[in-house]
């Protein structure tokens, strides 16, 4: 073969090899962290706007709301990926976000029910081990230098 045509291939190879790797790259930290403060800006919208409900009844509807919203937070960040170094924080996070979304889901699926207006009665919130689990895996992806923040007390 001529030497052009080889270069012209050699050329084309590298340019499919790059295009097929680039789907599946792994973000770099910046995208990654951008992805996580995403991730904890909406999980924290959505728990707070809950706690702005005026009726027992609209506490259930955006608590459900914020159970789907939580749960597509931590699938989001789990279709995204995160650099290798990370990935043990992030299946934690991912891991935590979605149990967090579930556990908030079943307390509005309670509170729904026929004879639980008295559930939250002498209460003075609500506590999910799944939360603390969330900002575990946040402290440590903060202690790892990624420039992220803890879920908000709300």
């Amino acid at each position: 073969m001529p030497r052009p045509i080889v270069c012209a291939l050699v050329a084309l190879l590298v340019l499919v090899v790059a295009a097929c790797g680039g789907a599946d790259a792994e973000p770099t930290d910046a995208e990654y962290a951008r992805a996580v403060v995403t991730a904890v800006d909406r999980t924290d919208y959505a728990l707070a706007r809950a706690t702005r409900a005026k009726s027992m009844d609209e506490l259930g509807k955006r608590l459900s709301e914020a159970g789907v919203v939580i749960s597509a937070a931590g699938n989001e960040l789990e279709e995204r990926g995160a650099p290798s170094v990370f990935s043990d924080e992030n299946e934690k996070l991912v891991k935590a976000l979605e149990t967090l979304g579930n556990d908030v889901s079943s307390t509005a699926e309670q509170l729904q029910q026929p004879g639980s207006e008295g559930l939250l009665t002498g209460a003075r919130g609500l506590s999910f081990d799944s939360w603390d689990q969330a900002n575990l895996a946040l402290a440590s992806l903060i202690g790892s230098g990624l420039p992220v923040k803890t879920l908000q007390r709300h």
